[in-house]
């Protein structure tokens, strides 16, 4: 009978409830406006950006809102579904309006402005921010297709038949001899429980690192490298012409025929068509002599194509704290950043360890540090999942978005769009593709595709 009474009791008291007890009429759940001032920094004299477009995008719910900025620099949303959101301001300008905003000529035909703010708040108490656009650094070589996802692990060949490729998007002939390539290191998710090593954005903050002294500038000026890889040569044996590109296969071999792996076990792919053939990439990631000067075996899927060049492996952890990954493995669920890069004294960057760590033990991993002024193009891959977000690791000025598959071991890569065609000198045609510093609008996904150009 007491049980009774008391479930009766409890019954009563939510009938009595108002809806504002359960939050339907709570304000934070209102649909807002929400107001952003976007200005360009100061190298361009902090002016306000007119006809930036401004993208709001829901963190959990991926819902997009966009608007232009007006006369003044504000771009003024209405009706905003409360949340968190990632804001992304991007602005393209030729160099007739480039003169008329700042006073003087730019020395390319177009340039690109990009501005991002990760985890805004937009709610009835939180109804404006402000964004600052960087001016994107324009590369002659850009990362044109990465092939990170896979192929179906049973069908297909797995991670085996990933590719990176580099594309010449000049009008000149540029040497590929000793780029580097950096695969970059940083927090894969946006939890920042620990503030004590996270910025606000959740990503590392690396000004907390044993041995850092550099304040902010570790944030802004800098990223962190796992990896890197460097195109062997004199400087002038590895020309990449106009509208051609290079291949950087993890293992240069045709993924669609049977395979022998280095312990002479047969490999078998079962849909050829999932798969590519890179027995005529330029090059390949094979780690084997390096991990057996390091005392370690050869990876049994480390394949080594003696008709394929050899990459250069710059970076693998600091001397003594080897990386234990013993093979060149891109993320497939898209959880990874890539730099391209060329510097003169790489071999006295230095390396330290995630803000995460408090002491160092044999145990401890290092992170190559390396300059944004080095860097020529980079892109920020994503998890493919909405709800698995991780935060960004390039600033704005190198890529103010990213890109992803729709699922891991699916075959897809992320490839540049074609911005034009051009016909060069000599009658041949020329494809120029999308450089806006901005991998949401400059790449599509689609089918991986060695040397292919989007579909």
């Amino acid at each position: 009978m007491k049980q009774l009474l008391s479930f009766l009791t409890i019954m009563l008291l939510l009938i009595s409830c108002r809806d504002d007890d359960f939050g339907s009429n709570n304000n934070s759940l209102q649909p807002t406006n929400f107001r952003v001032e976007v200005k360009y920094d100061a190298t361009y004299g902090s002016l306000h950006a007119k006809n930036a477009t401004v993208v709001l995008t829901n963190n959990n719910s991926s819902d997009t809102y966009t608007q232009s900025t007006d006369a003044n620099g504000f771009a003024n949303f209405t009706n905003v579904i409360p949340g968190t959101y990632k804001v992304t301001v991007f602005k393209k300008m030729l160099s007739d309006e480039f003169n008329t905003t700042f006073g003087y000529a730019p020395t390319v035909s177009e340039i690109s402005f990009n501005g991002v703010q990760e985890n805004a708040t937009i709610n009835v108490n939180v109804q404006s921010t402000f964004i600052e656009l960087k001016g994107a650094r324009i590369g002659d070589l850009l990362i044109k297709q990465i092939y990170y996802a896979g192929s179906h692990a049973t069908q297909g060949a797995s991670f085996r038949d990933q590719f990176i490729e580099i594309y010449n998007n000049s009008n000149e002939v540029i040497y590929a001899d000793g780029l580097y390539i950096g695969q970059l290191y940083g927090k894969v998710n946006t939890n920042t429980t620990n503030n004590n090593y996270s910025q606000p954005n959740g990503q590392f903050d690396w000004s907390k690192s044993i041995g850092m002294t550099m304040g902010s500038t570790a944030n802004t000026d800098y990223v962190y490298a796992d990896y890197v890889l460097k195109i062997p040569g004199n400087g002038t044996q590895y020309p990449i012409f106009p509208g051609q590109s290079i291949v950087i296969a993890a293992n240069g071999v045709n993924h669609k025929a049977p395979l022998v792996d280095n312990t002479g076990t047969p490999i078998t792919v079962q849909n050829p068509s999932l798969t590519v053939d890179l027995s005529t990439a330029d090059f390949e990631v094979y780690l084997g002599d390096f991990n057996l000067s390091i005392g370690e075996p050869v990876y049994k899927y480390d394949i080594q194509n003696p008709a394929v060049k050899d990459m250069q492996i710059a970076y693998w952890g600091r001397q003594g704290y080897w990386s234990p990954n013993n093979d060149f493995l891109i993320d497939n669920p898209g959880r990874d950043s890539f730099v391209i890069f060329r510097i003169n004294d790489f071999d006295t960057l230095p390396n330290y360890s995630d803000p995460s760590v408090t002491s160092i033990s044999s145990s401890t991993r290092f992170f190559k540090q390396i300059p944004n002024s080095a860097i020529i193009d980079g892109v920020d891959l994503q998890h493919f999942n909405p709800n698995s977000q991780r935060p960004k690791m390039l600033s704005a000025a190198v890529d103010a978005s990213s890109i992803s598959c729709d699922a891991s071991f699916n075959s897809q890569a992320v490839i540049r769009k074609t911005k034009t065609e051009v016909t060069m000198s000599n009658g041949t045609k020329r494809k120029i593709l999308e450089d806006s510093n901005n991998s949401a609008n400059d790449f599509v996904k689609q089918a991986a595709n060695p040397r292919g150009f989007q579909q």
